[in-house]
């Protein structure tokens, strides 16, 4: 009784989510390795990648170390590098409300372009298990990602419009030595965020499979400590574990982003939703 009103909970939530803003759809796939280090097994190595194939496509591939103080406690630190697609974009540049004799219309056209990324996470997962049956974890991640500078070719496009002798719109003219073409160099950035999650799980001995229910907030560190919600990322799936060594995990995640941080109401202003199956192998 008390798992079906954590669910409920949950595709509550993200119903409520769904009602709010506009939507996006991906699939993310991942594999992960990991090797227990020592005999006590305080020590864990990891490798994995990832890949996301939606709007802006991302692969990445990165290690972990983890240890393990204490039972109830792991402390882990990471790198990732990050390979993010950008496809083609249209930006409408608009001058109609300037009156001037040379006034043109028109867009810029950016390609499609990659860009790298290099991220390094450190977090701290505390873990309880209750009633033989529910573990319970909450994780505190601090991720920081720098951007490294990158190219993308530009199109200008710049037009008037045509109309013929009684007034009447008849199509566009080009302006002259259009379209321009341009390379704009895309400078570095820094990433700062803090990323809290809490994750329920049933984990009952002899029980193949693991439903979960989890959600993530995302803090950005923009300024100083201040910390401002950019999204929210509730889940929902199960994990099933062939053997001890072999395990395959499937979920739904739903991201939301946050914006108007300056409004008396936040609000959601995009969404995306994704398919999740990874791969784990432990040994």
């Amino acid at each position: 009784m008390k798992q079906n009103r954590i669910i409920f909970l949950v595709l509550f939530m993200l119903s409520t989510m769904s009602a709010w803003s506009e939507d996006r759809f991906g699939n993310w796939a991942e594999i992960n390795l990991e090797k227990d280090l020592g005999a006590a097994k305080k020590w864990t190595l990891g490798v994995g990648t990832e890949m996301r194939a939606q709007e802006k496509d991302r692969w990445s591939i990165g290690a972990s170390l983890g240890y393990k103080p204490i039972k109830y406690l792991k402390l882990e630190a990471s790198y990732n590098f990050l390979y993010l697609y950008r496809p083609e974009n249209r930006r409408e540049h608009y001058k109609d409300d300037i009156e001037i004799e040379d006034n043109w219309n028109g867009y810029n056209e950016r390609e499609d372009y990659w860009s790298p990324r290099h991220r390094v996470n450190f977090s701290a997962t505390g873990t309880v298990k209750l009633w033989k049956w529910l573990r319970i974890s909450v994780r505190e991640r601090y991720q920081y990602t720098h951007t490294t500078e990158s190219t993308a070719d530009d199109l200008k496009y710049r037009y008037n419009k045509v109309y013929n002798g009684d007034g009447e719109f008849v199509g566009y003219e080009l302006r002259e030595g259009y379209p321009e073409s341009e390379i704009d160099t895309l400078g570095n950035s820094d990433e700062h965020m803090l990323r809290s999650r809490l994750k329920l799980a049933v984990d009952k001995k002899g029980w193949k499979f693991s439903p979960f229910i989890s959600v993530e907030f995302h803090n950005s560190l923009k300024s100083g400590h201040d910390l401002n919600l950019e999204s929210i990322r509730p889940s929902i799936g199960s994990s099933y574990k062939f053997n001890k060594h072999n395990e395959i995990t499937l979920a739904y995640i739903l991201t939301a982003d946050i914006h108007d941080n300056e409004a008396p109401f936040k609000r959601v202003h995009d969404r995306l939703h994704a398919f999740n199956i990874a791969y784990n192998y432990k040994f």
